[in-house]
């Protein structure tokens, strides 16, 4: 998926070494390196010589342009990663630190812990059924605690201009800012964007049920999920993090259904409106899969292809 790369605002070595002293003045740099995998932040691992090792992640420069959804979206995963840290139970990185003046390089950027353990991604096919689905029953349970934190508003806290005391209407815009970035950037969803809005307006009623915004990571992939003997070490990747509906969450998608998942989160079934809702949410983030190869220039349209088709999918199903 390695393309022009625009939003990675890659760091020369003199830039984060100074960047490390800021936060590690007794502790220099002795080796670092460029993780790969991301596709949205760039993030380096950092040894420094007293043996400890740090991640650091730097946010696109704000000349870039990003699709509604990822506006501030660095402030939003440090402040989430810290919100979720005040629960043991949460296994997240700490912060070390966080610069947002654009000093030392033209974009914010932040240190935290090295997690323990590996990516459930890259260990996946060495596990298993029964491996698998005991991980993904804990993440179920992970999701749970996540969600029991509740919000002032609805919407991502670092755009003030996306929340809300409503959920209907916070969704509203949130659907309405990627047909926006569809509109703006050429993209072709493959469906109507009218017939969508008029089907999101016709159904109001069922999100109306949601009147708690609480806390969702909403990007719970397995690449995001660290594990270590047999036990989630570790959540990244908060940057997404918003105060909405649970079944937001990725254990939740109507595309991919996980009863592991729904048994670690103590659901049986979902009701009607509820999988409606989840069906909702399905569109939702494809709809952002589908704008990602254009904002971020892959290099390939594999993305594209594979969300724009399962858009179409599931917006079919909205009108069965």
């Amino acid at each position: 998926m390695d393309g022009l790369e625009v939003t990675k605002n890659r760091q020369g070595e003199e830039t984060i070494k100074k960047m490390a002293e800021k936060y590690f003045p007794d502790d220099p740099v002795k080796e670092y390196r460029e993780l790969k995998g991301g596709t949205f932040n760039v993030a380096y691992e950092l040894q420094l010589c007293s043996g400890k090792t740090v991640i650091l992640k730097v946010a696109p420069e704000k000349s870039v342009r990003v699709m509604a959804s990822e506006k501030n979206i660095m402030e939003t995963e440090v402040w989430a990663m810290e919100l979720a840290g005040t629960n043991p139970l949460i296994p997240v990185a700490k912060v070390l630190g966080y610069d947002k003046s654009c000093t030392l390089c033209p974009s914010e950027y932040f240190f935290m812990e090295k997690l323990k353990g590996e990516r459930l991604d890259v260990i996946k096919e060495q596990l298993s059924q029964e491996q698998q689905d005991d991980i993904y029953m804990q993440m179920g349970m992970l999701n749970k605690q996540i969600n029991a934190f509740t919000g002032p508003a609805f919407g991502y806290p670092g755009q003030p201009d996306f929340m809300g005391d409503s959920w209907p209407k916070v969704f509203s815009w949130m659907i309405h800012g990627c047909l926006k970035d569809a509109e703006d950037a050429g993209v072709d969803l493959k469906i109507s964007p009218e017939k969508l809005a008029d089907c999101l307006e016709a159904d109001r009623g069922i999100f109306e049920e949601v009147t708690v915004p609480r806390l969702v990571h909403w990007d719970g992939w397995d690449g995001n999920i660290f594990v270590e003997n047999g036990r989630i070490s570790g959540l990244i990747d908060w940057e997404r993090a918003l105060y909405g509906d649970p079944l937001m969450e990725h254990g939740f998608h109507s595309f991919s259904p996980n009863p592991a998942f729904l048994k670690g989160y103590g659901i049986e079934r979902l009701t009607p409106a509820q999988h409606r809702r989840a069906l909702w949410y399905d569109i939702y983030v494809l709809l952002v899969g589908t704008l990602e190869c254009t904002y971020r220039k892959y290099k390939t349209m594999d993305m594209y292809q594979w969300a724009s088709t399962l858009l179409k999918e599931q917006y079919d199903k909205l009108f069965l």
